[in-house]
C-alpha cells in the first residue's frame, strides 16, 4: 500500500508531487488540518514569508498579505496536529522557517543584512541526515533562521544563518532539494520517501 505524503500548497508543490509519484508514494495537497491523520509524511513547502508575529518580531522586511497569513494559520494547525501524532515532517525554505519559528526559534527578515544567499553555496560542517546527502545546495531566499526551534538540532549553517535542523521526526532545510535535480537530492528523497517514513 502506498504511503500518503501531505504537501502544503506553495512554491514548487508540483515538484514535490512529481517526486512522490516517481518514488511510488501518494502525494496529497493539504487544504485542511483534518487530513493530517491520514498522512505518513507532511511536507511544508516554500513560498511567501511568514508573519513575524509568529516569532515575536515587528514586521521590518517581511512580505506578508492576507493570503500568506491565512496560510500561516492553516500550516500552524497542521504542524501542531502532525507533531502531536508524531508524524514525520519535512520543512523546506518557508517550511524550514515556519517549523523553527513555531517551535520558538527566530528569523532574520532580510538575509542581505548578513550575507547574500543567491545561487549555489557549500554547507558549513553538515551533519546528521542532511550531512549524509548534501555538500553544495541552491539558495533563493531573503529570510533565514537565526536560532533553531525547541527540540531541533542544527545540522548545517551558511553565511550567518541555519541551513538545516533535525529531530526524531522533523527535518528542515533552507534550500530547495526538489529543484536541484542532482544525485544529492535524488538520494535524499529516496531516503526520505522509502526509508525514513
Amino acid at each position: 500500500m502506498k504511503k500518503n505524503v501531505g504537501i502544503t500548497q506553495g512554491a514548487f508543490s508540483g515538484a514535490f508531487s512529481q517526486i512522490c509519484e516517481i518514488l511510488e508514494t501518494n502525494p496529497v495537497i493539504l487544504d485542511n488540518e483534518n487530513m493530517v491523520k491520514d498522512m505518513d509524511l507532511i511536507i511544508f513547502s516554500g513560498g511567501a514569508d511568514i508573519n513575524p508575529e509568529i516569532y515575536k518580531q515587528a514586521n521590518l522586511a517581511s512580505y506578508i498579505n492576507i493570503h500568506s497569513m491565512q496560510r500561516d494559520v492553516l500550516e500552524l494547525k497542521v504542524l501542531e496536529i502532525a507533531n502531536s501524532l508524531s508524524k514525520k515532517i519535512l520543512g523546506v525554505c518557508r517550511g524550514h522557517q515556519l517549523v523553527n519559528a513555531a517551535l520558538g526559534g527566530s528569523l532574520i527578515q532580510e538575509i542581505g543584512w548578513v550575507k547574500s544567499h543567491r545561487g549555489y553555496h557549500s554547507l558549513v560542517k553538515p551533519e546528521g541526515i542532511v550531512g549524509k546527502f548534501f555538500e553544495n545546495v541552491n539558495s533563493m531566499h531573503h529570510q533565514g533562521v537565526l536560532s533553531e526551534g525547541k527540540g531541533q538540532t542544527v545540522t548545517s549553517r551558511y553565511g550567518g544563518v541555519i541551513e538545516s535542523t533535525e529531530s526524531k521526526n522533523i527535518i528542515t532545510v533552507q534550500f530547495h532539494p526538489e529543484c536541484m535535480n542532482d544525485t544529492q537530492s535524488s538520494r535524499f528523497f529516496q531516503y526520505i520517501l522509502q526509508e525514513w517514513i
